[in-house]
């Protein structure tokens, strides 16, 4: 069986339906109405939006930059990285911050940490839960089975605030990952 990288690349960049190929992303944002509807660039796009003006000739022609605009939508991880929780710490602020607009589909924390509370899900102020009484952490892991909640678009000025608790003795980690679709330039 020979691998040629080239017939995977058009394959993957293929028409619509193609694997990794989402052709139409449209995130929601709360408190405005955003709709980005990123197209992947074709091989011979690659790069920058940009193409020679095809009205002069010559070495020198100028190069046209069309608007800066979304053009590619694909599924990636938003990381959490690693925060430490003291021992008996009450409504911990957590910022998440995201480098260009992203929306979750699944919230995945560990298993293998046990006790914390989420007691709010912050999104430009406001709450995505229905009171601060405190969520399990448990129902977020990797093997739950709990439903997870629709998580509007994070927008890179504000990203989201996890508030925690740590009703337990010791020093928990609170770490995770959002998976979902980010949009790119």
């Amino acid at each position: 069986m020979t691998y040629d990288a080239s017939a995977l690349a058009s394959s993957l960049l293929g028409p619509a339906g193609a694997v990794g190929a989402p052709l139409v992303v449209q995130p929601q944002m709360v408190g405005a109405a955003l709709s980005v509807q990123p197209q992947f660039m074709r091989p011979n796009s690659v790069g920058a939006p940009v193409q020679y003006d095809a009205t002069t000739q010559g070495f020198a022609r100028p190069v046209q930059v069309s608007p800066e605009a979304y053009v590619d939508g694909g599924l990636t991880y938003l990381g959490f990285g690693a925060t430490t929780v003291l021992a008996g710490a009450v409504q911990q602020n957590i910022p998440i911050a995201t480098q260009r607009p992203f929306t979750p589909q699944h919230l995945r924390l560990p298993s293998t940490v046990i006790g914390l509370l989420i007691n709010a899900v912050l999104l430009e102020g406001t709450n995505l839960y229905a009171n601060q009484l405190g969520v399990p952490i448990e129902l977020f892991s990797e093997v739950a089975t709990a439903p997870q909640m629709p998580w509007p678009t994070l927008d890179t000025s504000t990203g989201i605030v996890f508030v925690v608790s740590n009703p337990t003795a010791g020093n928990l980690v609170f770490s995770g990952a959002f998976y979902g679709t980010q949009v790119r330039r």
